[in-house]
C-alpha cells in the first residue's frame, strides 16, 4: 500500500511548530532526531536543531525538519495540506487553533460537492485546507 506523507521544512522553528501542531491536532511527536545524532557536519549552534521528526494524530501524519544549516527555505504558497473532517465541532476547533498568529485566506464556505471548507495559512507558512465532509 502506498501513502503520501507531507514533509515540512520550517527553518529553525521546527520544535516550536511541533508543539503548536500537537495542540492543534491533539497529536504527538513520535520521533525526533537532532543533527547531533546524525553524521551531518553542522555548527555547534545547530547541533540541537531537528534533522528529522515525525508527527501523528489520528489520520494526520507528517514529517518535519529545521532543514540543513546552509539551506534556504522560502516562505511560500506552493503546497497546501488538506485535512478532511467528519465532525463539524472538531473541524471548527482545529481551525480556531491553526489561525492563531496566522492568516485566514478563505473563511468558511459551502462548496459545490457538499463540503464546508476553510483555508488558513498558519504562523509557520503552511497552507491548511480544512474540509468538513457533510453526511
Amino acid at each position: 500500500m502506498k501513502s503520501l506523507v507531507a514533509y515540512f521544512t520550517i527553518k529553525g522553528r521546527s520544535e516550536e511548530a511541533l508543539k503548536f501542531y500537537e495542540h492543534c491536532f491533539d497529536g504527538q511527536t513520535t520521533f525526533i532526531q537532532r543533527f547531533s545524532e546524525t553524521p551531518y557536519q553542522v555548527s555547534e549552534d545547530y547541533k540541537n536543531k531537528i534533522a528529522h521528526a515525525e508527527f501523528k494524530a489520528e489520520n494526520v501524519h507528517f514529517y518535519i525538519s529545521d532543514g540543513f544549516e546552509k539551506e534556504d527555505v522560502v516562505f511560500g504558497n506552493g503546497i497546501g495540506i488538506t485535512v478532511n473532517f467528519d465532525n463539524r465541532a472538531e473541524h471548527q476547533s482545529v481551525f480556531e487553533k491553526l489561525k492563531i498568529d496566522g492568516e485566514v485566506t478563505y473563511d468558511f464556505f459551502e462548496t459545490t460537492i457538499d463540503t464546508s471548507l476553510v483555508c488558513v495559512i498558519d504562523k509557520f507558512g503552511v497552507h491548511w485546507y480544512l474540509n468538513y465532509i457533510k453526511e
